[in-house]
């Protein structure tokens, strides 16, 4: 079943205001997509390697497509 994994940046006063979900068919593959983000983006890669970050795995359904409308 594919996973997505939700992962919250903690601000420095404990409040979450953005949220990165990262989608895969294993969550290994979810976290190689998580790693290879943090390594280019210099707000989410230190919160990353600080831990100020929550994560949640979610089984969901079918790995959402993007559409062009």
């Amino acid at each position: 079943m594919p996973i997505a994994l939700h992962v919250d940046k903690l601000e420095l006063d404990g409040t979450i205001r953005v949220r990165h979900t990262f989608f895969g068919d294993t969550l290994r593959e979810c976290e190689t997509v998580r790693d290879q983000h943090a390594a280019g983006c210099k707000a989410f890669g230190p919160a990353l390697e600080k831990e100020s970050v929550i994560e949640e795995v979610e089984e969901i359904d079918e790995i959402p497509e993007w559409e062009d409308d």
